[in-house]
């Protein structure tokens, strides 16, 4: 059986599970999930204290987005990102390691807006 559509001039019909294949490696899902490992594994890096404070976001290009409340916790995050982001890099897969760690402030949660 031929997959070429009828009066084909040249290549046939790609099955649909290569199309699929080459579609979700190119999203890079696996390499994205195993990244966003860091986002559970972020309170027992930083602690119950520092982890009800923040909320780590999620991942985009190896850079972890957490939301901290308030600027003295930013200003005290910001002094200990590196080793916060060693810490997290050692538990992570090496190929899903962070490059960095962005402290944003915190959005107000629907909750609080009532």
């Amino acid at each position: 059986m031929s997959l070429k559509p009828h009066g084909s001039r040249g290549g046939g019909l790609t099955p649909v599970g290569n199309v699929l294949d080459q579609v979700l490696a190119g999203l890079k899902l696996e390499e994205r999930f195993k990244s966003a490992g860091a986002t559970e594994l972020w309170g027992d890096v930083v602690g119950p204290d520092v982890a009800r404070r923040t909320y780590p976001a999620g991942v985009r290009g190896g850079e972890l987005l957490v939301e901290v409340q308030g600027a003295v916790w930013m200003g005290h995050l910001a002094v200990l990102r590196q080793g916060i982001l060693d810490d997290l890099n050692g538990r992570l897969p090496a190929d899903a390691r962070l490059s960095s760690i962005r402290l944003v402030p915190m959005r107000r949660r629907k909750e609080e807006a009532i």
